[in-house]
């Protein structure tokens, strides 16, 4: 029985006192309504219109228009500036990007042209050996000058369709002494 007095005790006694003070402000007597009735007819009376005022208004509404317009070309143009900010900070990522992957395809690269690394490569994975003298092939003239004299410039005859040195179309055979 004990819990049953304490929940009863703990309930809320305004809402009990909010139905007695129904209808008053405050705490206050209640304020009857009151109704007026109007006894004056105006559905037939008709303002006459004021051409002054009405081109006053009309030019204040276009004047708010174009003040509108022009804060609002002002935000068009600040947001696009942000916009192309973001893409200019985007397109130099990319660009430190692509540098820094050209950087190492160029490092790549040295590595794989590395004379020694091909002779290796060849010789462990191909099994290719140095090639016997028979195998090699000389392409260009052979000097008859001997190594050891270095040699600055020289002249040497062009090699015609035919294989002959100094032809060309109508030209006469051209032989040069050393």
């Amino acid at each position: 029985m004990k819990n049953v007095a304490t929940a009863a005790a703990t309930l809320p006694r305004s809402r009990q006192r909010s139905r007695r003070l129904e209808g008053r402000v405050g705490g206050r007597a209640p304020v009857p309504d009151v109704y007026f009735v109007k006894q004056i007819d105006n559905s037939r009376v008709h303002r006459e219109v004021d051409s002054k005022q009405r081109r006053e208004c009309y030019s204040l509404l276009g004047l708010g228009i174009l003040v509108f317009l022009f804060f609002l070309l002002l935000a068009s143009q600040h947001f696009q500036c942000l916009r192309y900010g973001y893409q200019i900070q985007e397109l130099k990522d990319q660009r430190a990007v692509l540098e820094e992957w050209n950087r190492q395809l160029q490092l790549d690269e040295a590595s794989l042209v590395d004379p020694q690394r091909i002779d290796a490569y060849a010789r462990q994975k191909l099994g290719l050996g140095p090639p016997a003298p028979q195998q090699v092939i000389h392409i260009g003239p052979v000097s008859s000058a001997p190594m050891s004299d270095p040699v600055l410039a020289r002249v040497m005859p062009a090699l015609g369709p035919d294989g002959r040195a100094g032809l060309g179309r109508g030209e006469e055979e051209v032989r040069r002494q050393p």
